[in-house]
C-alpha cells in the first residue's frame, strides 16, 4: 500500500494531501489568517484610514482653493509677456 504525499504550500501554507498513484488532489487544508487579532484592532484600522482619507480631502480642497489664484497668476504673467513681445504669434499651420 503506498503512503499519500503530504505537501505544505510556500505561498499560502496549505496543506495538501496527495495520491502517489494517480496524482490527484485528496485532501486540502488552508489556512486562515486573520487581518486583525481583535475587534479593536480593526475599529482601531478602520479610525485610522479614515483620519488619513479626511487629510487628503482637506488638502485636496485647500489646493483647489488656491489652483483658481495661481491659474490667475499665471494668464497674467502670459498676458504681460505676449504685450511686450515682439515676435509675431505662432500661427497654427506652422506647426507641421
Amino acid at each position: 500500500m503506498t503512503r499519500n504525499f503530504e505537501v505544505t504550500c510556500p505561498c499560502c501554507e496549505t496543506l495538501l494531501v496527495i495520491d502517489p498513484d494517480t496524482g490527484a488532489i485528496l485532501r486540502e487544508e488552508r489556512v486562515h489568517k486573520r487581518e486583525h487579532k481583535s475587534l479593536d484592532d480593526a475599529l482601531d484600522s478602520v479610525a485610522a484610514k479614515k483620519r488619513e482619507s479626511e487629510s487628503r480631502l482637506e488638502r485636496a480642497l485647500e489646493d483647489q482653493k488656491n489652483r483658481d489664484a495661481i491659474l490667475e497668476k499665471k494668464f497674467e504673467e502670459a498676458r504681460r509677456r505676449a504685450a511686450t513681445s515682439t515676435d509675431p504669434p505662432p500661427r497654427p499651420f506652422d506647426g507641421d
